[in-house]
């Protein structure tokens, strides 16, 4: 009995420890830049002048989303080091960004600030189309997402609601939505359920809520149908 009290009592301390760690990990990032809100952090020196323009890109993305209207504080922290990825990405190892909600903060893959691109674990730069201002706004929109609807709202969103919305908002403007249709109408490969089919899939299906359906962001996140609703929304519209 002792020795499971024991080890519950450590167990909890190690994720208090790693909750602060999460919170709290700017000791271990030894270069930033800030621009409005937003704070970029990295483990590698940084240009000021180009980080900011990443960060003034990834912005106008985010005022797309009345989640941002008070623009609050979000902190972004580049892991170039594996070693870091691995302990802040934790089970999501290999992924471009995580964002621990209810956590401020976003810790994204290594990056060439630069040339505002994310590195792949493969280590070639992402494709065009989702350049690092992409993730930092897509990830800062999974923390306002969880600010608006709390830590179980979030959780519980449906996949396709979640990322989504935030692909809706870190792409801006440039989604091609009748192109997302006719690929999906067609069961293309592109629309599978690939992890970058996902996300064309899921970004068509907000698109279609908040544009064709007319639904506010707060009715998306608050009441989101299944994915299955919200497909047969894009199946019943016009040709």
């Amino acid at each position: 009995m002792k020795t499971l009290l024991r080890i519950s009592l450590w167990g909890t301390l190690l994720i208090l420890l790693y909750g602060v760690l999460l919170s709290f990990p700017q000791p271990l990032f030894g270069f930033s830049v800030r621009s409005g809100n937003l704070t970029l952090y990295s483990d590698r020196p940084i240009e000021p002048a180009a980080a900011e323009r990443v960060l003034q890109l990834a912005q106008q993305n985010l005022d797309r989303s009345p989640l941002y209207r008070d623009r609050p504080a979000v902190t972004i922290f580049i892991c170039n080091a594996p070693w870091r990825q691995v302990l802040f990405f934790n089970r999501n190892y290999g992924v471009g960004g995580v964002s621990p909600v209810p956590i401020n903060n976003v810790f994204l893959r290594d990056s060439d600030v630069g040339n505002n691109l994310l590195i792949s674990p493969a280590g070639t730069p992402v494709a065009a189309d989702r350049p690092l201002d992409y993730f930092i706004a897509h990830e800062v929109t999974h923390v306002l997402t969880g600010n608006a609807v709390g830590t179980w709202g979030f959780y519980r969103l449906p996949q396709w609601a979640r990322e989504g919305y935030a692909d809706y908002v870190g792409k801006g403007g440039s989604f091609d939505y009748a192109d997302a249709k006719a690929a999906f109408l067609a069961d293309e490969p592109k629309m599978d359920y690939s992890k970058s089919g996902l996300y064309l899939r899921f970004h068509m299906l907000v698109m279609c809520a908040l544009e064709h359906q007319h639904w506010t962001v707060s009715q998306l996140l608050m009441n989101a149908p299944s994915q299955e609703q919200a497909e047969a929304w894009v199946r019943a519209e016009p040709q």
